[in-house]
């Protein structure tokens, strides 16, 4: 990935892509440190548009900086991902109110998506960078042009700063949470809506997205199982 032809802008934001999708992924470690110098030999960049980089993705929570000690992937826990979500669920309920008090049924964005996800097709490449936050497939994007259907400025802002950071919690067990049901939920929800029935669609979202918290959490849980028992091996090879 050499990013020396763009130009500034284009090369930050290169980077922040770049750097946002292998956090989501894993591929970069929650607290492990991310090397300037490395990075910068590895992308093909100057540290400046590199740094610029990091305080974005910092604005994101996905690292956090140390004075004089540099730039770390932020961790993940189950509390965290407990808050995200129920933000998650204020923001997409607050979505639905705002459909409701303006009489809006019709969601051409929404149907679009279901449109997608319905073929198991791949999100469109002209899709902003925030629909394109790593997800494997299509599901997401409903929930996102949900959020934008209501051309609510701060809203869609809100819904942007969470977003890379669950993509983060659900890649982490991305096969177990997404069920053949999942397509179904979403064309209840849209139905629900363009039929007037504002109150059973949230009723309906709740469930839908509570759902995926309870394989988050068990996957997450034994990974804490199996840190802890290398921490205790490597504990214990230090005293013998």
């Amino acid at each position: 990935m050499n990013m020396k032809e763009l130009n500034i802008p284009s090369v930050t934001k290169s980077i922040v892509q770049h750097l946002r999708i292998n956090i989501i992924e894993g591929k970069l470690a929650p607290g492990q440190k991310l090397n300037e110098i490395e990075l910068a030999e590895q992308l093909g960049v100057s540290r400046p548009p590199l740094r610029e980089a990091f305080r974005i993705l910092e604005n994101e929570h996905l690292v956090f900086s140390l004075p004089r000690k540099g730039c770390y992937v932020s961790d993940v826990s189950i509390d965290d991902c407990h808050q995200i979500y129920e933000l998650r669920e204020f923001l997409e309920f607050g979505a639905i109110d705002c459909l409701k008090e303006r009489s809006i049924r019709e969601i051409p964005e929404v149907s679009w998506a279901l449109q997608l996800s319905s073929k198991g097709l791949s999100i469109p490449s002209d899709t902003s960078e925030f629909e394109l936050v790593g997800f494997q497939n299509s599901f997401p994007i409903f929930h996102l042009k949900l959020i934008k259907s209501t051309k609510n400025e701060w809203l869609i802002r809100s819904y942007n700063m969470i977003v890379s950071n669950l993509a983060r919690y659900q890649y982490i067990c991305y096969a177990n949470i997404i069920s053949g049901n999942t397509q179904k939920e979403h064309e209840q929800i849209s139905d629900l809506i363009e039929s007037g029935d504002y109150e059973m669609a949230k009723e309906t979202l709740r469930s839908h997205i509570r759902s995926f918290l309870s394989p988050i959490e068990k996957v997450m849980a034994k990974k804490d199982k199996i840190r802890a028992k290398q921490h205790e091996k490597m504990e214990t090879a230090k005293d013998t």
